[in-house]
């Protein structure tokens, strides 16, 4: 029997901003003058989650309001006008004794931090990297431990011994994260991987919601945790949908007797190696030689494209791609050897959506040899050329944001509402092969020079990138970027930033 008793709310602007504080006394859940507190300012009591312990306490930033008492009808009271000041932002533990901040209190490329909310001391950090929504689109794959796209801490809750007060962290990319009162990383909640998510046949109760993300896998806000006084662990999640549920395991959980490590001379000097090498890989343009010759498509990479110089790229291992590049006086030749659990699956009803939509390959180029290597957005005679299966047959579109032949096209996202491409054209006379084989696929495709606008001479370079989405098991979203030069490809869940060319991140192709 839910009653309405305690609200918060702001009025006023700037200096004349007030927060304004409702207790219900007489159990009418409206508002009398009596009822009322106000302090000047606006105080910060949430951000994308509410920081509220579960005893009632509330953390604004640094400041601390513990329940004073309890009105007649139940509403808690507290005294805005005498705060406890803490060490740090956050939201406390469930025992009121260690705060936590992180998320929305802390600036990408930070950590979490934990104090003592009685000294201030600070007990212990932990990486928080990758912070927030464009945090996480720098961020590396999903791997044990790593922090990506944290909005904050969604809830705190006080579990039995050896794990004790936990915070846990909601993200922008489908994974949850559990860290306890001493520091340590618990687990995580929900796939973090968006190429090992598997969806339930049905959505009824008792079905086991682990291998799916908090939502969608992409912008799933909010959501909580709390333990109940039955003892049990419970989760709310859910995009477009609210989902109740109980997390069990944690009775598994085992404190470990750990012992020194010793990092001596050897390793050391393997580690400078490491690092040699890949400083050594991120310097310079990346290079590839396009071979004149004509290949014959027969569903064999090694074979069809015998003594072309072949890139290998990949950002997680069950996700590798291999491609490569000819041309002869009519066609370009392209190729990409693709790693994918669910191969070539894309769920576009147009063919102008499948880069959005699931499994596709890319090919970028900047078909003018005179552009400004350093532009950030597409020029004229710069494309994407985009090969999907639409409806079951493989199509090629060609995108181009500047063209003087208009074909145009009008695109948007949350955060762009009109991005407007010269042109959009699906290419009829390409020919294109695929083949499906186990944990992967081959697309062979042979585009005319005439449809690329590229007139190819032995000893031109151009700029250019080879590319790969990888979507959901459904095939219903991209959810994974992989390119051979640009790196800046975290981003998913943005219709307009997933099709903007990047050619100053492109690498340079040499034909030959």
């Amino acid at each position: 029997d839910y009653k309405l008793r305690c609200k918060f709310r702001y009025e006023g602007k700037d200096g004349t901003a007030e927060t304004i504080l409702w207790t219900d006394a007489n159990g009418d859940e409206k508002e009398q003058s009596n009822e009322i507190s106000k302090v000047p300012g606006k105080l910060q009591f949430s951000a994308w989650y509410m920081n509220l312990a579960p005893d009632l306490t509330i953390y604004a930033a640094t400041q601390q309001f513990k329940v004073t008492g309890f009105t007649a009808c139940g509403a808690p009271k507290y005294d805005l006008s005498k705060p406890t000041t803490l060490a740090i932002g956050g939201i406390g533990s469930a025992d009121g004794k260690l705060i936590v901040n992180g998320g929305e209190y802390a600036k990408e490329g930070t950590v979490f931090t934990c104090a003592d909310i009685a000294t201030g001391e600070i007990r212990w950090t932990y990486p928080d990297t990758f912070n927030g929504v464009h945090g996480s689109h720098n961020a590396p794959p999903a791997a044990v431990g790593l922090i990506r796209g944290s909005f904050g801490i969604a809830g705190t809750a006080k579990l039995p011994a050896p794990i004790g007060n936990v915070w846990v962290a909601g993200t922008n990319v489908g994974e949850w994260h559990i860290l306890t009162e001493e520091g340590f990383y618990l687990g995580k909640l929900f796939e973090a991987d968006p190429m090992k998510v598997k969806w339930p046949e049905q959505a009824a109760p008792g079905i086991d919601m682990s291998r799916t993300p908090p939502g969608m896998g992409g912008e799933d806000f909010g959501g909580s945790i709390t333990a109940g006084n039955d003892g049990k662990f419970y989760v709310q999640a859910g995009k477009t949908a609210f989902w109740n549920l109980e997390v069990t395991g944690f009775e598994k959980a085992k404190m470990i007797s750990g012992t020194k490590l010793k990092i001596g001379a050897a390793e050391i000097a393997k580690a400078g190696t490491i690092k040699e090498q890949q400083l050594q890989a991120s310097k310079g343009t990346l290079r590839v030689t396009a071979k004149k010759m004509t290949p014959n498509f027969t569903g064999a990479f090694d074979q069809d494209f015998g003594g072309v110089e072949v890139t290998k790229f990949e950002k997680q291992e069950d996700a590798a791609v291999r491609t490569a590049l000819a041309w002869d006086d009519r066609n370009l030749y392209l190729a990409w050897e693709v790693r994918d659990a669910t191969p070539w699956i894309n769920g576009a009803e147009a063919a102008d959506q499948m880069y959005l939509s699931g499994d596709t390959v890319d090919f970028q180029l900047g078909a003018n040899p005179a552009a400004d290597p350093k532009r950030d957005k597409g020029a004229e005679g710069d494309l994407r050329l985009s090969i999907g299966d639409l409806k079951g047959q493989p199509t090629a579109v060609i995108y181009r944001e500047v063209a003087a032949k208009k074909q145009p096209k009008v695109f948007s996202s949350g955060v762009i509402k009109s991005f407007n491409v010269d042109s959009v054209s699906v290419v009829r006379d390409a020919r294109i092969q695929v083949k499906k084989e186990g944990d992967r696929y081959l697309v062979e495709a042979a585009i005319p020079l005439s449809a690329l606008d590229l007139k190819p001479s032995s000893g031109m370079t151009v700029r250019g990138d080879f590319g790969v989405t990888h979507g959901d098991p459904a095939g219903k979203r991209t959810r994974l970027r992989t390119y051979w030069s640009n790196q800046h490809t975290g981003i998913v869940d943005d219709a307009v930033f997933e099709l903007m060319l990047e050619p100053k991140n492109w690498g340079e192709l040499n034909f030959q």
